[in-house]
């Protein structure tokens, strides 16, 4: 599976003007939760957070304190966001193609 970075990554949306780019992947990414592939990334997002939390308490044990929450948190919610947005972005490609794709600035 192809992990898309940015908005300009995705295929549909290279080549449109930045605000055309934009609405098209704000009105899409609206849409999106109609379909059951987005929750299922939603609970992928959940599982992750829970998996990578027990991990960094197993590979780092200690008492808790801020610094060792903020590193935490910095460590294991990212890669869990970012699994969720692809799973997002896989439902507008899969969907919502015509609605990324569309040129008309109205």
């Amino acid at each position: 599976m192809k992990i898309y970075w940015t908005k300009k990554s995705i295929p549909e949306l290279r080549d449109l003007p930045k605000p055309i780019r934009d609405r098209n992947y704000k009105e899409a990414r609206s849409k999106a939760s109609a379909h059951y592939e987005h929750w299922l990334g939603a609970l992928l997002f959940f599982a992750l957070i829970f998996i990578f939390f027990s991990l960094f308490n197993t590979l780092f044990p200690g008492e808790n304190a801020l610094w060792r929450d903020i590193a935490q948190c910095v460590l294991c919610i990212p890669p869990a966001v970012m699994a969720w947005d692809q799973c997002t972005i896989y439902v507008m490609r899969k969907y919502y193609r015509h609605i990324l794709i569309n040129k008309d600035p109205g």
